[in-house]
């Protein structure tokens, strides 16, 4: 009991005093400008941004993160597999890193990689992202698991992707049960 309370006004200080910032959000507002730039897709100057912020910052996930997200646009799958990797090793809690890994691997045609990177995404994601799901379903159907790729298919047509209903009437013809 007297351990209790003073961990309690402990707890409650700390959430009124607001350090309850993660690492992450505490970049990503660090990293707002660079952000902007990428989402306003000047990719360019937003990969230059996070070149200069890796450099100063050599243990943000998000520096890496974004540098890795630029080097993707650009299609340069291995400087970006690199990124998100050093992403993953400073926080692994980014599902968005697994998913931009995973479709590296695909690109650089390591489908089994890539199937294991997808299903540690699905776990982020709670099984909720379609677009995951949908990824999943193709690479099981790739390597001959159709029941799993039937399930995930489904899964994501049910979560309201389109395609994935496409793939599951054309993949499936009459069999789907």
């Amino acid at each position: 009991m007297l351990i209790g309370i003073p961990f309690l006004i402990y707890i409650y200080l700390r959430i009124r005093l607001g350090n309850d910032i993660t690492p992450q959000e505490r970049d990503e507002a660090l990293f707002k400008e660079g952000i902007d730039l990428y989402h306003n897709e000047a990719c360019a100057p937003a990969f230059r941004y996070f070149e200069e912020k890796v450099l100063n910052y050599p243990k943000s996930a998000v520096a890496y993160l974004y540098r890795g997200k630029c080097h993707y646009y650009f299609e340069n799958w291995e400087a970006a597999l690199i990124d998100f990797e050093k992403t993953l090793r400073l926080d692994n809690t980014i599902p968005e890193a697994y998913w931009l890994k995973a479709n590296c691997l695909y690109m650089l045609e390591d489908y089994a990689s890539a199937l294991f990177e997808l299903k540690r995404a699905s776990r982020f994601y709670l099984d909720k992202n379609a677009d995951v799901l949908r990824s999943i379903g193709e690479l099981e159907f790739r390597g001959g698991d159709f029941e799993s790729a039937e399930k995930n298919l489904k899964i994501a047509s049910n979560l309201g992707d389109s395609q994935s209903a496409i793939l599951l009437r054309t993949l499936f013809i009459g069999n789907i049960r």
